[in-house]
Parts: C-alpha cells; sequence; structure tokens
C-alpha cells in the first residue's frame, strides 16, 4: 500500500483548482515537494534560478490562467528573495499560495543555518500566514490557504511547512474537496439607489476604473453605466489589467502618477466614483499639497473590499459587492431614478466625446512630432508595435517600462483585461517574470514583456526559465541606459537637490544585453535605427519561442 505523505495533500489540492504549473527555486526544505513531482504527471514543477523570478511566474500564470498562482520556496533567505515580487502581488491582488520549506521542527530551537520567523517575514504582505507546527493541521492550513487566496478581496497567502511534517505520513489519505466561496453578490440596492441619484445630480462626474473592474471582467458594465449617465472614465493610475476600453468614447486616460497633475485632473469634477480602485494615492513622493480632492467633491465608491471605500476621504457614500454584478444593477437603476434626464445626459455625454476626441488627437500629435524627430522613441515603439499585434486581440502586454511605461497604455488598443498586466507595488524585477508565467498558463496567446533596461537586470536569470519552458514571449529592453525614473523624481524633488548628474543613475557600462541574452539561449538582436524598427518587431512576434530586442530610445 502507498503511503501518503504530507506533501502529497498538496498535489491532491492542485488537482481539484486545476493547477498545471507550480514555480520555486529549489532548495533542501522543500525537497519533499520537489520529490513529488515526478509522481504527479498533470502538475510541472518550473525552474527558477531567483526566487523573485518564481513568484513573478506564479503572478502571470495566477492573473491569466484564474487560478492561484502556487509557489515553493527556500527558507529565510530564500522567502527573503522572493519577497520584493510577493509585495507587488499584494498591493495588485493576485491570488498565490507561497509555501515555504522551513526547518525540522526539532531543529528550530537550535537556529540553524538559513533559519528564520518565515510568519514574521510576511506577515504584512499576505491576506493569511502561518506556520504548520502538526501534522494534524497541515490538511486545514491547505485548504484554508487556497480558499483564502481565491476570495475576493483576492491577495497572496503563506504557509511554512517543516520538511519533517511534508515528509512525514499524512493524518489523512485524501483531502476533503475544497470549499468555494460564492462571491458575486451584489451591494445593497439602497446604496446603489443614493449614489444612482448622486451620479445624476451632478454636473460633472468621472469614474475612476480600478484594477478591481479588469480582475472582475467587469469592463462593458462599465463602460455602460457611463454611457448612462454621460460620465467620463478614467483609468486607476499604475493600472495593472485593462479597466476600460481605451478607445471608448468616455475613456480620458489614465490617471498619472504625479500628485500636482492628480490635483489639477480631478479638481476639474464636482464628483468622483471609485470603482474598484486599490491605488489611491498613485505617488512615490510626498509633496506637501494636501488631499487629491478638493473640499466639497462628492465621493462615491462600489468595491468589493470594503476597507478601500471611504479610505482617504471622509464622507461619502459607499457600495460594498461585486463589481460585475453590481455595476450591472446601478446601471438599471439610473434610468429609472426620478433625476433621470435624458437630454442632460445627452449633453454630458457630448461634451465628454469631444473631450476624449481632443485627447487623441494630442496622443497622435505627440507621435507625429517623434515621427519627424528622426530618433526612437517609446511612442514609436508603442505605435509600430500596436500595427503587428494580433487583431482578434489574443495578446498581453505586460508591462515594466517604467518611465516610458504610458507610451504603451496610449498607443495601443486595449480593450479587455487581458490584453494587459503590470505590478501594483513599484517594487521592480516582476514583469519578464510575469510574461514568461503568462506564456506558460496560456501557449497560444501573443506575449509581450515591455522592460527597462534597469528594470530587466535586476533578474535576467529568468531567461533560463523562458528557454527551459518555451515561453513564447517577446522580450522588448525600452534601453534609455539610465535609470530615468530616478532621474525625474530627484528633479521633482527640488531644491537643494534637483540635478540629475549622478552617474549612479546612469546604466551606460559594461551590461551587454544581446550578448546576455544569448548566453542564455534567446535569440537577440539590437535597434538603433528607426528604419529597422518594424522588422524587428515582426520577427519577435513570429518567433516561436522566446525572443529579445535591445531597443535604444531617446528619453
Amino acid at each position: 500500500m502507498t503511503v501518503t505523505l504530507g506533501r502529497d495533500l498538496l498535489f491532491q489540492l492542485l488537482r481539484e483548482y486545476g493547477v498545471s504549473h507550480v514555480f520555486g527555486n529549489p532548495g533542501t526544505s522543500e525537497l519533499p515537494f520537489i520529490d513529488g513531482f515526478p509522481k504527479y504527471a498533470d502538475v510541472e514543477y518550473v525552474t527558477a534560478l531567483h526566487e523573485a523570478n518564481a513568484v513573478g511566474m506564479a503572478m502571470g500564470y495566477a492573473r491569466q490562467a484564474d487560478k492561484p498562482g502556487v509557489v515553493i520556496l527556500h527558507v529565510a533567505p530564500g522567502l527573503a528573495n522572493g519577497m520584493g515580487n510577493l509585495y507587488n502581488a499584494y498591493r495588485a491582488g493576485i491570488p498565490l499560495v507561497v509555501i515555504a520549506g522551513q526547518h525540522h521542527t526539532r531543529l528550530l530551537l537550535e537556529e540553524p543555518i538559513l533559519a528564520g520567523d518565515h510568519v514574521g517575514q510576511v506577515r504584512s504582505m499576505t491576506k493569511w500566514a502561518h506556520e504548520v507546527r502538526y501534522a494534524e493541521e497541515l490538511p486545514l492550513a491547505l485548504h484554508r490557504a487556497f480558499k483564502v487566496a481565491m476570495t475576493p478581496p483576492r491577495g497572496p497567502v503563506f504557509l511554512s511547512i517543516p520538511y519533517d511534517i511534508s515528509i512525514a505520513p499524512a493524518a489523512v489519505d485524501r483531502l476533503a474537496p475544497p470549499t468555494r466561496v460564492a462571491s458575486g453578490f451584489c451591494a445593497e440596492r439602497a446604496a446603489l439607489e443614493e449614489i444612482a441619484k448622486e451620479l445624476l445630480r451632478a454636473k460633472r462626474p468621472l469614474i475612476l476604473a480600478g484594477d478591481g473592474v479588469g480582475d472582475a471582467g467587469a469592463h462593458l458594465e462599465l463602460q455602460r453605466l457611463a454611457e448612462r449617465i454621460g460620465a467620463g472614465v478614467m483609468s486607476e493610475g499604475m493600472p495593472t489589467r485593462q479597466n476600460a476600453d481605451n478607445r471608448h468614447r468616455c475613456f480620458l486616460g489614465t490617471l498619472p502618477m504625479n500628485a500636482g497633475q492628480i490635483r489639477r485632473i480631478l479638481s476639474e469634477y464636482d464628483l468622483l466614483f471609485y470603482v474598484g480602485v486599490k491605488a489611491q494615492v498613485p505617488v512615490a513622493l510626498y509633496d506637501n499639497g494636501g488631499s487629491f480632492v478638493k473640499p466639497g467633491t462628492t465621493m462615491l465608491y462600489l468595491n468589493d473590499d470594503p476597507w478601500e471605500i471611504g479610505k482617504n476621504v471622509a464622507g461619502g457614500i459607499g457600495a460594498w459587492g461585486a463589481l460585475k454584478a453590481s455595476l450591472a444593477a446601478l446601471a438599471d437603476l439610473v434610468t429609472d431614478c426620478a433625476d433621470f434626464d435624458q437630454e442632460q445626459v445627452r449633453q454630458r455625454l457630448r461634451e465628454v466625446e469631444a473631450k476624449a476626441r481632443a485627447r487623441r488627437e494630442q496622443l497622435e500629435q505627440a507621435l507625429d512630432a517623434d515621427r519627424q524627430s528622426g530618433a526612437i522613441t517609446a511612442k514609436i515603439v508603442a505605435a509600430e508595435l500596436a500595427k503587428l499585434l494580433p487583431k482578434d486581440g489574443k495578446f498581453t502586454i505586460v508591462n515594466e517600462a517604467v518611465s516610458n511605461a504610458l507610451p504603451f497604455i496610449d498607443h495601443i488598443h486595449l480593450w479587455e483585461p487581458k490584453q494587459y498586466t503590470a505590478g501594483k507595488g513599484g517594487g521592480l524585477g516582476h514583469g519578464a517574470a510575469q510574461a514568461v508565467g503568462t506564456a506558460i498558463a496560456d501557449p497560444e496567446r501573443t506575449v509581450v514583456s515591455l522592460l527597462g533596461d534597469g528594470t530587466f537586470l535586476y533578474y535576467p536569470q529568468i531567461l533560463y526559465s523562458a528557454v527551459k519552458t518555451n515561453a513564447r514571449v517577446l522580450f522588448i529592453i525600452v534601453n534609455n541606459r539610465a535609470y530615468h525614473v530616478l532621474k525625474t523624481g530627484l528633479k521633482a524633488l527640488g531644491a537643494p537637490l534637483g540635478g540629475d548628474k549622478l552617474d549612479c543613475l546612469d546604466l551606460d557600462g559594461p551590461a551587454d544585453l544581446i550578448r546576455m541574452a544569448e548566453a542564455f539561449g534567446v535569440p537577440a538582436e539590437r535597434v538603433t535605427a528607426i528604419e529597422s524598427l518594424p522588422g524587428a518587431l515582426k520577427t519577435g512576434l513570429q518567433a516561436q519561442g522566446p525572443y529579445f530586442l535591445d531597443i535604444s530610445v531617446t528619453t
């Protein structure tokens, strides 16, 4: 009779959730789990050469597959290596189950090498964190981890499992079926009715479409509401999903990451409706400017996470519920509202459409100016890439171009959530790994990883995993030869700083990205002339495995 070990319970649960890939960097304390993969042929272990890449691949897999991304990490130092991307996943609400192998329970008191307080390390960036202490705890701990990760508001959870527990006979031979939490509940009707009235009373309403919209697949419902009330739509700052069609007649762009610009934009409106917003303060620098919202602005909220409702601005009306169901109900309610004035809505819609057209024209003018310069810019790369992406929309842009991220949001037509993903926390080094995880989850999809030279150099070992899995990813380095976003930040700090002449912010040094890519077995080419750009992009998009472009851009 085959003995069921503690580690076998994890594989049983992976099958229940349909998880096909698990990501990790092998270490001694998690060897019992790694030893199990050959015995479970329907689950594949993907090796990363750095723990941050393991977490990043799991992020991309979870987003694309709509399943928990599962990561197995090593003890304290390995877990620490993965924590930068764990933070990004936490801020973006990506459901991960992160497992770290722990030392033998009888050895921990003696503080052996690599030992640490795993739960203490990750408590602030997980929904739930626990170290299993007895074999009898493992079944419940595993069930709870997967349930909590997948229940809105979704996010990462963590289990520390000592290796004597993972290799010991399990307390049960087979896990019970998992608990699946129905969470598509509509917000309270009375709250939605109040929101509907306020939306119609406003003279200049603006809907902030947050990543919760894209996560819930509620983009069409949000656009329908905007049309019904004649409101403009902006995506929340630093989006990690495509939360509305960026060519929709009500779409007014993406909220910037500059505090002063945010205040200026929001001051134009007398009502702000935050729908699924996850980053109400998408800035890195304090500017002593006070609240982003001017006094007297009517504040409305809809979110599946009550923490985000009324978080930073007192007052207003908040509705807690699933976004897709609640937005659909709200769109129906506004037309039944006594304040509904069809002519007023038409007038507001005309004004919003004119503003959206003017924005598009400004973007095209800026692109034309770049073309006339003869140099390669991020706008030109984005525009040329847009011409070549699949017309059926089966592509995903994974954006970590940092200072050059916005042109790709502006100049590529993106109309559904899975066409775009990024990182939320501001930590760098997630993008290339997310792209590989996305390609593993959906091998037929065209995946483009947009990177700065600085972000790529965080964890270039991801190319090893890309080759080993033959991930069909086009890696595009938008290479400005600097930590350009830091130069911009330095200027923003002002006196007594305000310069940009620090040598440590320049990346003109010895790193040859082409030779680096080729050393990992990835075909690569450098693009320095604008006439070479379309051909290089086409070659990369048609490749049947990973391909690498180092594109030199001016800023």
